[in-house]
């Protein structure tokens, strides 16, 4: 009969050894591909040797014409630019356009991860990839907590949103909380898709509200899609003043 102390002990190294094994088939799954990077197209968008282009999992980065592309594009640049780097899958292999999505690597640093904490990039469609998911969302934290590159914060920060409805017809309701009037001009609405209502001449003044609809032409602020942009799942929203600060950050 085996003692409840050797039991005990053979209960232990099963264990261990159900542990050792799940570890070691989880690591042998996680594949790195060499290659190399010619060029850096923007902040999350590379091109390879081999002509392939890459788009950097998790993360969206400004769009040319707005506030830190360039920041973005030539902090890429500086980090893989014709270099060798690590190239890592997750879940979805492609996006729509069918660039290849991966994470980056180079020198032992995720790429990805970096340009977050510097705060060129917000996170993107986290909810489609299984990896990195904590590395990603401390590196975005830490940039918003210190106000770092499109996490800079407005001289305005009385503007709240009143509501944000994605079910029927869409809208966005801004109120002015603040004791003076605002010229909206060139402010920016947008969610994570880079999806832009800009602001025309208009002053907001205090204690008001106005509506940003979706799709419907006939108002006076539209983004005239002809599709849904809140995404019901889950989406973030930015409201950016003329020289591209941040007013108002809202994720659901």
């Amino acid at each position: 009969m085996l003692t409840i102390k050797k039991a005990v002990l053979i209960s232990f190294f099963i264990t261990l050894l159900i542990f050792l094994s799940s570890f070691l088939q989880s690591s042998s799954q996680i594949t790195k591909t060499k290659a190399f990077v010619i060029k850096v197209i923007d902040g999350d968008t590379l091109e390879l040797s081999n002509g392939i282009k890459v788009r950097l999992l998790g993360i969206n980065a400004p769009e040319e014409g707005e506030a830190f592309f360039d920041e973005a594009r030539n902090y890429l640049s500086e980090l893989v630019e014709n270099k060798e780097v690590y190239l890592e899958e997750d879940i979805i292999k492609k996006d729509i356009y069918g660039r290849k999505l991966a994470f980056v690597f180079v020198n032992g640093k995720n790429v990805n991860v970096e340009i977050l904490k510097k705060g060129l990039a917000h996170t993107f469609d986290l909810n489609k990839i299984s990896k990195y998911l904590d590395e990603l969302k401390d590196a975005e934290k830490y940039a918003i907590r210190n106000e770092i590159g499109i996490w800079k914060k407005s001289n305005v920060t009385c503007i709240s949103l009143d509501s944000l409805i994605f079910v029927g017809e869409e809208k966005v309701v801004l109120k002015n909380n603040c004791n003076f009037s605002i010229q909206l001009k060139n402010w920016v609405l947008e969610d994570e898709s880079h999806n832009k209502f800009i602001f025309p001449s208009y002053i907001f003044n205090p204690g008001e509200k106005i509506e940003i609809f979706s799709t419907n032409l006939s108002q006076k602020f539209s983004f005239k899609k002809k599709y849904p942009i809140w995404n019901k799942e889950g989406d973030s929203l930015f409201l950016r003043d003329s020289s591209g600060s941040l007013v108002l950050f809202y994720r659901y």
